[in-house]
């Protein structure tokens, strides 16, 4: 149920935005609700241990696996939102019996570690995961990742843009990055409905955005409009003097307190922040969803560790893939359905509504986007 004051409704953000930033678990207590959050989300599949780890008929681990990784524990690196990253590690527990460690940073920070850590020969995770798909090469070339067929390696070789370096790391997931409004200040018939209707007139001065600079997600979305929606979306859009945020978090408070009307939003945060009780509703445009990748790879440590070895194991099952989807993500399986998000249904990563931003497209243009972008908007940073 929707809040219906905009301080309870702007509080209830702020708290789910400081639960994305801050990090650490108040222990069983806090893992307790995040479990049952996640059977909100995504009622549990049925589980079959008896002979190794099964779930949707799916051999996710052998007798042998399971047995050492339940002995063990894994730590995972991670780029993604803590509050995504904490419910996803409350699932995998809950389907897998192992225990894991949840280290969560923004994805330069989180590079700078890993390299550090690396370069020391102590580095601490045996999985990492992270939003931008040239560090993550970097990573590889690094020798960071190690490589690693997952339980259904043939099968997630045989689909586009999944398995990378023979297996030295995986798109885990992708992101997918649209816009929404606030439903207190909108009303439904009143609301956008696709990209174009951002364009109208009644917008002006009431819409945010993220500037293109911030981060791969955003550089993904203004790449979207120019190839997509045409190379006049953005002079329009910057027509409309939208409020420019560095960040999706404070641009979100802004919107839960109607400082805003509307914004392009990334989806999974946005859900969790709705999930959360914010005044806000997201929007699937018929004409297209801008999808970024989310990379993530079995580190040498890892590659000594069991957990770890069944933690990237359950990423790419059936189960935790229709789990990333329930947050909001796009699953980068292709063989499997893309269940809804709540009441929202993205598309599938295979839909050519869903356009996706590759690490060529990043290296290639992401400097030119950027710079374009800046101008098209008066935008100095």
């Amino acid at each position: 149920m929707k809040l219906t004051r905009w301080g309870a409704a702007a509080a209830a953000l702020a708290l789910s935005v400081s639960l994305v930033a801050c990090g650490g678990s108040d222990g069983g207590a806090e893992n307790s609700k995040e479990i049952a959050l996640t059977e909100e989300m995504l009622p549990m599949p049925t589980v079959d241990d008896s002979d190794g780890l099964v779930i949707h008929d799916e051999v996710i681990a052998d007798a042998g696996l399971l047995e050492a990784a339940r002995a063990q524990s894994v730590t995972w690196y991670t780029g993604s939102g803590k509050e995504s990253a904490e419910l996803t590690a409350a699932r995998f527990k809950a389907e897998t019996g192992v225990d894991i460690n949840v280290t969560r940073l923004p994805s330069g920070k989180l590079n700078e570690r890993v390299l550090s850590e690396h370069g020391a020969g102590r580095l601490g995770a045996g999985v990492v995961t992270i939003t931008d798909p040239v560090l993550a090469e970097g990573f590889a070339e690094a020798g960071v990742f190690t490589p690693y067929r997952t339980a259904n390696y043939d099968r997630l070789a045989e689909m586009k843009d999944v398995v990378w370096e023979d297996g030295e790391y995986y798109t885990a997931y992708y992101s997918a990055y649209a816009f929404g409004y606030n439903d207190m200040a909108v009303k439904k018939e009143d609301a956008p409905a696709d990209w174009d209707d951002l364009l109208d007139p009644k917008w002006k001065g009431k819409l945010g955005v993220v500037n293109a600079g911030a981060g791969g997600t955003v550089q993904g979305l203004a790449d979207f409009q120019d190839r997509v929606l045409g190379g006049d979306y953005w002079a329009g859009l910057a027509a409309q003097n939208p409020r420019f945020f560095d960040t999706t978090s404070v641009q979100l408070e802004a919107l839960a307190r109607g400082e805003i009307e509307a914004a392009t939003l990334g989806f999974n945060s946005t859900y969790g922040s709705e999930k959360a009780g914010a005044p806000v509703e997201l929007v699937v445009p018929a004409s297209g969803v801008s999808g970024t990748f989310n990379m993530q790879g079995l580190t040498k440590a890892g590659a000594d560790n069991p957990a770890a070895q069944l933690f990237m194991n359950w990423t790419m099952s059936q189960s935790a893939q229709e789990f990333a989807a329930a947050q909001g993500f796009v699953s980068s399986r292709t063989d499997i359905k893309q269940i809804a998000t709540g009441q929202y249904q993205l598309p599938r990563a295979d839909d050519p509504k869903f356009v996706v931003y590759t690490p060529e497209d990043a290296k290639t243009r992401g400097q030119d986007i950027v710079t374009r972008w800046n101008k098209a908007f008066a935008f100095s940073g």
